[in-house]
């Protein structure tokens, strides 16, 4: 079955970028898209123009230049740069370098590396499409390999982030929290999973188990890969980055192996042979772990995939309401949560 018949096309991309540009112009109105490319040239010494895929809280443009392109972002709020350099130190190069560069009116503006290749949900409709296989698979493999990798960095490169204990409870509880929001929100068919990840929850507490910084939003548009290869070539959108128990963020894997239409989720044919790819390929990386640890892990995996689809798709938000029966959302979260 050639799923990439499902697959969002890059002219629909397209028109959705160009939505949220119109869309972060309406709200900053004390200032116009030529103002933000003039200030971009001036920055970089280049001409620049909007990057394909745009963000919600953000307009982005990168230099019309194959020779160290760069990428100038205006926001809506500033960013963490401790954070940033955090993530720099546990993922090394996945993580492009970001400077501040002072505000234009009421914006936020950073010059960073411009990461090459496309990202996922551009590259899709090629990377799932049949005989592309050697290529998806190598993008999996590129999740948890010690060279050009991800998560097995997380897990080698732990850095020295100190979380108190009233930390840990608070986010303990901010989880625990979640569940129940979802529990009473989401169709009878999850129940039985909400239960089994919060009677696993305690695992991902353990003072032996990693705290890390997870990107908290690893989907398709923030994953750049090599159109020809599927090699991972970066991960962008740091924005939303946070200390919590590795394996939260590990879901994210799911939107790179298949597609979705407005009723269904179809998984690439070979989905089950690619993700036990990975996790051959990432414990191949660290070596021998406890059964609590891969436990913790499965149990952080799913907890982060209630998180983030069971809010439509993104890590919930203040006034973010959980899934509902009825809400087409419900395929995405049945698909991974379920299967």
């Amino acid at each position: 079955m050639d799923i990439s018949q499902y697959v969002v096309s890059a002219e629909d991309i397209d028109a959705l970028s160009t939505y949220q540009i119109t869309n972060f112009f309406r709200r900053h109105k004390s200032i116009t898209k030529d103002d933000c490319n003039h200030a971009a040239a001036n920055i970089t010494g280049k001409l620049v123009s909007p990057t394909p895929v745009q963000g919600e809280t953000s307009y982005t443009v990168a230099t019309d230049t194959d020779q160290l392109p760069k990428v100038v972002q205006f926001r809506y709020s500033a960013l963490n740069l401790e954070r940033i350099a955090q993530a720099r130190q546990t993922y090394g190069e996945f993580v492009p370098n970001c400077k501040p560069c002072g505000m234009l009116a009421d914006v936020y503006v950073y010059e960073m590396d411009c990461i090459p290749g496309a990202a996922f949900s551009r590259a899709r409709p090629q990377l799932l499409a049949t005989g592309m296989e050697q290529c998806l698979l190598r993008t999996v493999q590129d999740f948890a390999r010690s060279i050009d990798t991800f998560f097995a960095l997380a897990w080698i490169n732990r850095p020295a982030l100190e979380q108190s204990l009233d930390t840990s409870r608070q986010l303990f509880a901010h989880y625990s929290q979640i569940l129940d929001q979802l529990s009473q929100s989401l169709p009878k068919r999850f129940q039985a999973k909400l239960d089994e990840v919060r009677q696993g929850l305690p695992l991902l507490f353990r003072s032996d188990y990693p705290m890390i910084l997870n990107h908290d939003d690893l989907l398709e548009m923030n994953i750049h890969v090599d159109e020809g290869t599927g090699r991972i070539t970066g991960i962008v959108d740091w924005a939303d980055a946070k200390i919590a128990p590795f394996g939260t963020s590990v879901g994210g894997l799911e939107t790179v192996l298949g597609a979705q239409t407005s009723s269904c989720w179809f998984f690439h044919p070979n989905h089950d042979y690619l993700r036990a790819q990975l996790w051959d390929t990432f414990y191949g990386v660290i070596g021998y772990i406890s059964d609590a640890d891969r436990q913790a892990i499965e149990d952080g995996r799913v907890l982060g995939l209630f998180r983030t689809c069971g809010f439509g798709r993104r890590p919930e938000k203040e006034n973010a309401t959980p899934l509902k029966e009825g809400d087409e959302e419900l395929v995405c979260l049945e698909a991974f949560c379920l299967r």
